[in-house]
């Protein structure tokens, strides 16, 4: 799952052109006694708004064609959810939260 929110970062970060600012990816891990939470953010473009309900979709892609199958937060949500977790995402394009 990890490596599927990696990816999707590394790859918000190929297509945003940075001039005053690095690419960089934030990955913060939480735990307590009743569970954990993993935070993985970066400073991409963000995720327009008509697109948000549709990124846990299964081949949901804002890709070009082969570039991606839109399976990656499809898989994270499937496997969050048999893990009795949940899965979220929070974006303001071209703003870092």
């Amino acid at each position: 799952m990890l490596v599927n929110l990696l990816q999707n970062s590394i790859d918000a970060l190929r297509a945003k052109s940075f001039e005053q600012e690095q690419p960089t990816i934030w990955i913060e891990a939480v735990s307590n006694r009743t569970g954990a939470t993993l935070i993985v953010r970066d400073n991409g473009s963000g995720i327009e708004p008509e697109h948000l309900d549709k990124v846990f979709d299964p081949f949901f892609t804002t890709k070009e064609v082969g570039e991606g199958m839109g399976l990656g937060l499809a898989i994270c949500h499937r496997i969050v959810r048999e893990c009795d977790g949940r899965i979220s995402v929070r974006t303001e394009p071209d703003r870092f939260l």
